[in-house]
């Protein structure tokens, strides 16, 4: 009869083995920041932040930046992703000088509003912080984009009037305007089923579709 002792240690070398050969996986299949394109530094909300555990490494697969900065078609190439849960316009302006022109980046990215309307922030008042931080960005030589805020259930809010006037502000101020709502909303600016489990954030799936989108807009 085989020796306990024996068996167990064959079984720790056998157990070894397969989480040396599983972890050898991961590195070959984790995906890599793209190598092309203009150093940018994303910022925005929960939208963006997606549950990314800090500003510099990867960000979450429920964020939809994660999948644009690992294709190689993307334009910018990945600095930072500076968004933070639950912010507003007015606050994610209030730390932009630290968080986003002190990276000193070439292209900064711009994705908020959404907590401006479940807050009933006026429009007019979140463009005011939208407008500072596009043009504090451009002031600092940088590219900006400015990309629609997502769609909402109606019992969360319209995010319908402040995109419009996001939309105009990119235009008078220069900077490039991306609308991907249409991959993932449908036209009264609610979600398409399934896009959405609590009406305000998009699911893994629609964050890739939206990202998906954004690139398709932005070759």
């Amino acid at each position: 009869m085989p020796h306990r002792g024996s068996r167990a240690a064959r079984v720790l070398v056998v157990t070894t083995l397969l989480v040396a050969a599983l972890g050898g996986w991961r590195t070959l299949t984790a995906p890599s920041f793209s190598e092309s394109g203009v150093p940018t530094v994303f910022v925005g909300d929960s939208i963006t932040q997606a549950g990314s555990e800090s500003f510099r490494g990867m960000p979450s697969r429920r964020s939809w930046v994660r999948y644009v900065v690992t294709d190689e078609r993307s334009p910018w190439r990945f600095v930072a992703n500076v968004a933070v849960r639950g912010q507003r316009l007015d606050e994610m302006a209030a730390r932009f000088e630290r968080d986003v022109l002190a990276r000193d980046p070439e292209a900064v990215v711009v994705l908020g509003g959404t907590n401006d309307v479940l807050q009933g922030v006026p429009v007019a008042e979140s463009l005011v912080h939208l407008e500072a931080m596009v043009t504090a960005a451009q002031d600092a030589g940088a590219r900006v984009w400015v990309v629609a805020p997502p769609p909402m259930a109606p019992a969360r809010g319209d995010a319908r009037p402040l995109r419009d006037a996001q939309e105009a502000l990119a235009e008078d101020l220069g900077a490039t305007w991306v609308d991907p709502t249409s991959a993932v909303g449908a036209p009264d600016g609610t979600w398409l089923p399934e896009m959405s489990r609590d009406g305000v954030h998009p699911t893994r799936e629609a964050a890739r579709r939206w990202a998906a989108s954004v690139l398709a807009a932005v070759q």
